[in-house]
Parts: C-alpha cells; structure tokens; sequence
C-alpha cells in the first residue's frame, strides 16, 4: 500500500480535537476579560467625551448648560443628557431617553442613540450632581465663562461596571469643582484594568 495517500487515523483526529479543545477552555477567560475590559474601557471614553463636549457647548453658547444622567425605574436602561438652562439650581435632567420627547429635550447633547452602544455595561454609581443616589439623580449645572460647576459640592463621580461576567471593572469619571474631568479606576472595583493602575479613586 502507498503511505503517501494513507488518510489521518481516528486516534489522530480524536487527539487533534482533544487538544483544540483544550486550547479554548484556557484561551476562553482570556477572551471573556478582553470582552469585558474593552467594553468599560469604551464605555468611559463615551462618557469623558460627553462631558467634554457639554463644557464646550457652554463656552461656545455663553449659556448654563446642565448635564444631567437618567436612568430607568429597573435600572437597565440609562443615558446621558445635557441641555441648556437659566436657572443655576436646576434639578430636573433632560430627557435623554428619546430624540424628541415632549418635554424636557436635551438640545446640546445626548448619548446614547441606542443602548446597545454601552456594550452591557450598567451604571453602578453616582455622586456628581445635586442627587444622594441612583433612584435620587440630580443634573449638574456648568457655568460659562470658566465651565466651572455653578454649585462646588456637586463634584463627584459616575461610577461604571462592566458587563457581568467573570471579572468586576469599574471605572469612574470624576468631576472636580472646576469642571475637570477624569477617567480612574473605582475603588470599588475587585479586578483591575492595568492601565489605570496608578489612577484611582473613590466610590
């Protein structure tokens, strides 16, 4: 018989499989900690540029402008709004659920269009605005001339979580009173992003 068209052995395919096999259940958590890092990664970058932008916008229009985040009663469902304002106390976010609600419409910015575009990950915290909690959320109001925040002690934080999973990122923009914002790593958080090893704060 001719050994050069002799085909592959059941033996040799049955370790042949054995063995991807085995190469997939080691590069999986790998895989699964990609997923999730990129996404909270992503997700914070949306929101640093959202807030950028809404100080932008209230230089460039010499007007109030407030930033507030909504989110649904079951807490699945939560966006950012901003719209300006005359009042400097405006504890009533704009509606950022819908590209043109009724009432209450953010005619600066909104994000996001979809709520596919935060990739699962979900609100964990806040503490930036006149609000004590996450069913208790105020906007933050920026001032023109300096995008300073019109009340200091509404500095604080929106907290991030990543999409459930094996690992549990967190990444927070904090907000000083000076309008600054920055990306940092939660205090919270049990897994770390190694990028933000030296960048962290609290919740």
């Amino acid at each position: 018989m001719d050994r050069r068209h002799r085909g592959f052995t059941v033996i040799e395919l049955m370790v042949t499989v054995a063995v991807m096999l085995v190469l997939i259940a080691i590069a999986q958590p790998s895989f699964e900690s990609l997923r999730q890092r990129t996404a909270i990664r992503t997700a914070g970058e949306h929101l640093a540029s959202f807030w950028n932008q809404a100080r932008l916008e209230a230089a460039k229009r010499n007007q109030l402008v407030k930033v507030g985040v909504v989110q649904s009663s079951s807490g699945g469902v939560f966006c950012l709004g901003a719209a300006t304002t005359t009042d400097p106390a405006d504890t009533t976010p704009c509606d950022c659920t819908a590209a043109a609600p009724s009432s209450d419409v953010c005619n600066v910015a909104r994000f996001p269009a979809d709520q596919s575009d935060w990739n699962r990950v979900t609100l964990a915290g806040i503490t930036l605005g006149g609000g004590t909690n996450l069913t208790d959320i105020e906007p933050v109001v920026i001032e023109p001339k300096r995008t300073n925040l019109i009340v200091p002690g509404d500095d604080g934080t929106i907290t991030l979580a990543s999409p459930a999973g094996r690992w549990n990122y967190r990444l927070n923009l904090s907000v000083d009173r000076f309008g600054r914002a920055m990306l940092c790593e939660s205090t919270s958080a049990s897994d770390h992003l190694s990028d933000y090893g030296t960048r962290q704060c609290g919740p």
